[in-house]
């Protein structure tokens, strides 16, 4: 294991080429075993992404067709938008452009996956990198009309400008963290409060490593403004047009609907759709807003109504309820296999976890799995098996940065406990692949530490 205060030698340009090349590989294989492109890559919000492209490039403005014309997006950013109208322009409704352009951008993310492995060690980052280019997660959702893939791309380039910054408190470092931290949370939402969490860590940092408080200062101030800067155009619509410094009106559906009527469903024992429906009906026969009027009400407000519903709500739910909701959340974040989410596998599933019946994981996942398909059992069982491992070799490798490289061992926590956090009670692979980068250096870092003693015990 290299010694993290020694700067270690990185990947060399035949390197990062074997890497692109391993990677768009895995990639293109996975593609040609795909029957029909359109079932695979099109997902729950596929078409609000697909559409709203669409919308964006006939309106000349950031939007979707409504009852009456083109109105503004304000459920989601815009940024994927953005990314797949160059496509909607050029090839209209062709699907492969894309997902070819995907896995382009997913094969770079691998390389940044082994750059920010190679700060540890140049062996951590190979080995990090040639894993990412088959990991089942980052594959699969390259190939689907969703964010994750670009949000990824971006997000690891935020981790690895991170670990430079860790070591060095620089203010170009910063600038790059910010400007891209920027563009992750115009991709999605939850990002937001990353650049002050990074601002605090590297206020930290320059204590530590200099010794003084204003390079960190410096540096921190300067990556939450290059943060704003990106982010300002869409927060400028928002105040002048709804008057709320929110950049998307999603949060109150997320947080009345899927996190107050999970958290009920697990605390009751009973299925998500009851438990959604409930507390909408609720939400409107309080009085908190005129269900036919609602269409004319400011998006924003409506939202604020929401949030402020839900937290009425969540004060009559028991803490030990709320705990033990978002601990289910994050081990199934964590221990999912991302394998079963493909959709060539799940097209044998024939139960929703989100809609199984009991109160605690154990009766939730046996109502999932009891009379369900064979073949989706079979793969449900070989992604486990894989899964498990993969886990105890990624908390293995933390406890090994702990002993010696500990602030980046302390950052990546921060960040799998920042998602896990934010994702609350609901778990999917799709909310791992913020941090699956991070779970991946862990893991090499343990499969590393493993091949040495095996050498050192020969």
């Amino acid at each position: 294991m290299a010694d993290y205060s020694i700067k270690p030698s990185g990947l060399t340009n035949k390197n990062i080429a074997a890497i692109f090349f391993v990677a768009l590989i895995a990639r293109f294989f996975n593609a040609v075993l795909i029957d029909d492109i359109a079932v695979y890559a099109f997902e729950a919000d596929s078409p609000i992404y697909w559409e709203g492209a669409k919308a964006w490039l006939e309106s000349g403005f950031f939007s979707r067709v409504g009852a009456n014309g083109y109105i503004h997006e304000t459920e989601r950013v815009p940024l994927y938008n953005l990314f797949l109208l160059l496509f909607r322009w050029t090839f209209e409704d062709a699907i492969w452009p894309v997902i070819i352009a995907q896995s382009f951008m997913d094969s770079v993310t691998c390389i940044l996956i082994g750059l920010m492995g190679s700060q540890l060690g140049r062996p951590i980052g190979l080995l990090a990198a040639f894993m990412a280019a088959g990991w089942p997660n980052l594959i699969i959702h390259s190939q689907q009309i969703l964010s994750e893939s670009l949000f990824l791309f971006l997000f690891t380039g935020v981790l690895y400008f991170s670990t430079k910054f860790l070591q060095t408190v620089k203010l170009s470092d910063a600038l790059i963290i910010g400007a891209l931290c920027g563009a992750a949370i115009m991709t999605r939402p939850v990002a937001l409060y990353i650049p002050l969490l990074i601002a605090v860590v590297g206020l930290l940092i320059s204590r530590k490593k200099l010794g003084r408080w204003t390079p960190g200062v410096v540096a921190s101030v300067a990556m939450v403004c290059a943060s704003l800067v990106v982010i300002s155009p869409l927060l400028w619509r928002n105040v002048s047009n709804y008057g709320s410094y929110q950049l998307s009106a999603q949060g109150g559906t997320h947080l009345l609907n899927w996190v107050v009527g999970y958290v009920n469903s697990l605390d009751r024992g009973t299925t998500f759709t009851e438990e959604a429906k409930e507390i909408q009906r609720k939400y409107y026969t309080q009085g908190m807003l005129d269900r036919q009027k609602i269409v004319q009400v400011n998006p924003f407000a409506i939202a604020a109504s929401q949030v402020e519903f839900a937290k009425q709500e969540f004060l009559k739910i028991p803490i030990s309820s709320i705990l033990r909701a978002w601990s289910y959340g994050a081990a199934l974040n964590l221990g999912t296999p991302a394998i079963v989410m493909d959709p060539r596998i799940r097209s044998y599933n024939r139960n929703s976890l989100m809609d199984s019946t009991g109160s605690t994981l154990l009766n939730r996942l046996w109502s999932f799995f009891k009379d369900n398909h064979p073949t989706y059992l079979s793969w449900v069982a070989i992604g486990m098996a894989a899964s498990v491992g993969c886990t105890v070799l990624q908390l293995w490798g933390l406890l090994v940065l702990l002993r010696t490289a500990f602030w980046p061992a302390v950052f990546g926590t921060l960040v799998i406990s920042y998602f896990l956090l934010a994702s609350g009670p609901i778990g999917t692979p799709k909310y791992r692949i913020p941090f699956e980068p991070v779970l991946i250096v862990f893991q090499a870092v343990a499969m590393i530490q493993i091949w040495m003693r095996f050498r050192l015990f020969k």
